[in-house]
């Protein structure tokens, strides 16, 4: 079995035949063998990988092995272009996976949404009026509906007028009275208080009865439930 990693990186095209893994255990071979070059190059008794192999009076350096030091700087240079050129193809080749990457979360997020818009939301249960005569009046309208929200997500609709959550109702005594403030503080206690429990909200929409489920939740925006209701 061929080992890419241990092949001279001498050319691209040789490069490019060998993957990423390969490519990486490649470059740490070589610079564990460009250390050690430098390393005994750089010792006390070493010209280093620059330095002159002479003595200012011109006779070879004393007590140092040219011929081995010609060997490492030489094997030293190959190294340093072979690295450079292996350097190039791995920055071309992780370049290349982060766009795939890219892509395939864009593909990602593209099939969430079309699931998303394929899958219609649920329709609020529309009960006849004689079956909720317990709901009692509309004491409120819903005025504002935060986009998203778990109000918005689970049905409800700006302009539905809120006649029960919960065990909140009114209305019952005197068909011509005027809700009390007291009933919608109610109502919001009603979401407050059942964080993740699904709540019973019966509104009337467009003069029928309509039944939502409402579950109050924590999100992005303010509050569990992201509605406004307006005292009627």
């Amino acid at each position: 079995m061929r080992d890419d990693a241990n092949e001279p990186a001498s050319s691209s095209a040789s490069l490019s035949h060998c993957s990423l893994d390969a490519l990486l255990k490649r470059r740490a071979k070589m610079e564990q063998e460009m250390s050690a070059i430098s390393a005994r190059l750089s010792a006390s008794d070493a010209p280093g990988l620059r330095g002159s192999l002479v003595d200012p009076e011109g006779f070879p350096i004393a007590g140092c092995d040219l011929y081995a030091v010609r060997a490492d700087r030489g094997r030293y240079n190959v190294l340093r272009n072979d690295y450079v050129r292996l350097n190039d193809e791995l920055q071309k080749r992780i370049a290349e996976r982060m766009a795939e990457a890219r892509t395939r979360r864009g593909m990602e997020r593209l099939d969430v949404r079309e699931v998303t818009s394929k899958t219609p939301a649920p329709e609020p249960k529309v009960e006849p009026r004689a079956e909720d005569e317990d709901a009692g009046r509309a004491f409120c309208v819903i005025d504002q509906i935060a986009d998203g929200s778990p109000g918005d997500v689970d049905g409800l609709r700006v302009g539905d007028r809120v006649c029960a959550v919960g065990g909140v109702r009114w209305g019952f005594e005197d068909a011509r009275a005027t809700p009390p403030a007291s009933v919608l503080t109610d109502a919001s206690r009603a979401f407050s208080e059942n964080e993740n429990v699904p709540v019973r909200v019966v509104v009337l929409r467009r003069g029928e009865r309509v039944v939502v489920s409402v579950t109050p939740r924590a999100w992005s925006g303010r509050g569990l439930v992201g509605i406004h209701m307006q005292l009627l």
